[in-house]
């Protein structure tokens, strides 16, 4: 296996990869687009991973095992334009008053992939132990170990909350009043430093779990998103059917960028979706063959979820420990991988 990925990551740097991928994209000119310049207001650099529609495209990798960027791009030869990661706040970080990162963080693969890091802060407390001064720390942390580094942090605080308040892992549960004073507390302590960025990330909108008693207004949110996850066996929607409507309503109605904090394909009954099905849920969100068309205005990046055993049931794969073969579907939909 890592030999086909060795020959992958030669291929694409020799650009043999890419002249076999090219053909792939025959009848594309009439709205090539390789370029973002509202990511790149957002702190996304522009030799980063792109696709053929402008999308900036990154991963969140994997904790167990460990998978970090510097692998991710060796085998793509190319720069995730995200690092998502999974942090909480626990009852430990509220009786000491501090937030540390937990020990959650790989800081040197982060710094030195130069991705935007989405630090993805899960609130294992309840909204009202979200206080100035816990909130303060917070935007300590991510100052002294990131930005300063030169590291842009779009902190995805409290992601998914229209799901995870409902199945009991957000303790806050659905008091929407003392949500939006905690989101409003953490804007407010990060409000100073330019390279942090909030960013409001529901799960998908549903009858049963509504983003909207969740919306903090504009004043207090710079990028927008929204987690989704389809059943690959129930049919692939297109990025319309999927997010159009969330899109219409938060990002191009309030003019705020639209990026995907994590996305992935699985099978109804919680198993892995095959390669093919993988791939193509790719293709539907950074790539699809018709263009994004008015999507593309503020739609600037899209993170994949990384994962696998035994961290997660299923496998979601599109680098990692991939063959020539896949590897090269992947970066096919990006501008080096032509």
């Amino acid at each position: 296996m890592a030999i086909f990925k060795g020959i992958a990551f030669i291929l694409s740097l020799t650009g043999v990869a890419s002249a076999f991928n090219a053909s792939l994209f025959a009848g594309k000119t009439d709205y090539k687009r390789e370029s973002n310049s509202l990511a790149e207001q957002y702190g996304i650099k522009s030799d980063s991973m792109i696709s053929y529609d402008g999308v900036y495209f990154g991963y969140a990798p994997n904790w167990n095992p460990a998978v970090t960027m510097e692998y991710l791009n060796g085998y793509t030869g190319q720069k995730g334009a995200t690092y998502n990661v999974y942090s909480q706040i626990t009852s430990d970080n509220v009786n000491s008053g501090s937030y540390g990162g937990n020990g959650q963080y790989n800081p040197t693969d982060i710094i030195q992939s130069g991705a935007v890091l989405i630090a993805s802060l899960m609130p294992y407390v309840d909204w009202t132990d979200i206080t100035p001064g816990l909130c303060d720390s917070v935007a300590n942390y991510f100052e002294s170990t990131f930005t300063s580094q030169g590291t842009t942090v779009w902190l995805r605080f409290a992601h998914e909350m229209n799901y995870y308040s409902n199945v009991g892992v957000y303790p806050g549960g659905k008091n929407y009043g003392a949500f939006l004073t905690a989101w409003k507390t953490m804007y407010n302590a990060i409000s100073g430093n330019d390279m942090i960025h909030m960013y409001w990330s529901p799960n998908d909108d549903t009858s049963s779990e509504p983003v909207a008693p969740w919306w903090p207004g504009t004043e207090y949110v710079d990028i927008v998103g929204m987690d989704y996850y389809p059943n690959a066996d129930e049919g692939l929607p297109s990025f319309e059917t999927a997010y159009g409507n969330f899109y219409n309503t938060y990002a191009a109605a309030n003019k705020i960028p639209f990026a995907i904090g994590e996305t992935g394909t699985q099978l109804s009954g919680g198993g892995s979706a095959s390669i093919a099905q993988r791939e193509q849920w790719l293709k539907n969100v950074i790539n699809p063959s018709s263009g994004f068309g008015s999507y593309s205005e503020y739609y600037i990046s899209c993170t994949w979820f990384e994962y696998g055993p035994p961290a997660n049931d299923a496998t979601y794969y599109v680098v990692y420990n991939q063959g020539s073969v896949v590897i090269d579907e992947t970066i096919s939909n990006t501008e080096n991988g032509s």
